[in-house]
């Protein structure tokens, strides 16, 4: 985990305010000086480095933390100040269901882009998946038959089209996955607990999901993508969530 000196960071060229300096920490992300688990120097030190006040670092590393950026560094000496995240994930989600609060964009909008990412990563995974992939997906499936809770369902489920997204090697396709499943996640586990026999669903959805590991074993992605689709739009219309039926 590297560690930017006071030196690197240069005086920013004109009236500072928050904004600019959340701007500048984004500019170091994309051209890869700054990268995921570096540690930000402490809040003073930053400040002297880029010629603002305490209070506009501050102000900035509050937004950085709010959208899931930066983690807030405690205590003092080499390890205090904040550091950029290892895994954006819950940040992500976070921004998605509050946009859907705000009716920023609906919550057909996520499902349908939930079934374009599904159908994609189960076709790259058909394609690529090997016999230890295979294997990974199949443990969820038992987890899934093991387990007797809602809750505990759901998150063996997110974790297995997580698994599916990862398996495809879209890193990307991944994490918007697991962005999108964390928007959706009170919704859908609210609704799961609404069904009057929520054990005969999970039994149903389990089955279907084991469908689905076979066809990607198989290589068979066209079979795959169809199976997942006809899966999410049926669990999201069986719980009233969505009407959505897929029809690419």
């Amino acid at each position: 985990m590297s560690e930017p000196t006071s030196s690197e960071w240069k005086p920013l060229p004109r009236l500072r305010t928050h904004e600019q300096v959340v701007a500048e920490i984004e500019s170091r992300l994309i051209n890869r000086t700054l990268k995921a688990g570096d540690r930000l120097p402490p809040e003073r030190q930053l400040a002297e480095a880029l010629g603002v006040s305490r209070g506009a670092v501050r102000e900035a590393l509050r937004i950085l933390e709010a959208i899931g950026v930066v983690e807030a560094g405690t205590g003092s000496g080499p390890t205090s100040g904040s550091m950029i995240v290892k895994d954006s994930t819950a940040g992500m989600g976070m921004v998605l269901r509050i946009h859907l609060q705000l009716a920023s964009f609906t919550r057909d909008d996520l499902v349908e882009t939930r079934l374009m990412l599904e159908r994609l990563t189960c076709r790259k995974a058909a394609a690529i998946a090997t016999a230890d992939d295979i294997d990974r997906l199949r443990s969820y499936v038992e987890q899934m038959r093991g387990t007797h809770t809602t809750a505990s369902y759901n998150d063996i489920d997110t974790a297995f089209h997580i698994g599916i997204a990862e398996i495809s090697g879209n890193g990307l396709a991944a994490a918007l996955m697991a962005a999108l499943r964390e928007a959706l996640r009170q919704a859908m586990v609210s609704a799961f607990e609404s069904l009057k026999n929520p054990a005969a669903t999970m039994k149903r959805l389990t089955n279907q999901h084991a469908a689905i590991v076979d066809a990607i074993a198989a290589g068979d992605g066209d079979t795959a993508a169809e199976l997942v689709s006809q899966h999410i739009s049926g669990f999201y219309r069986a719980v009233g969530l969505s009407d959505l039926k897929w029809a690419g």
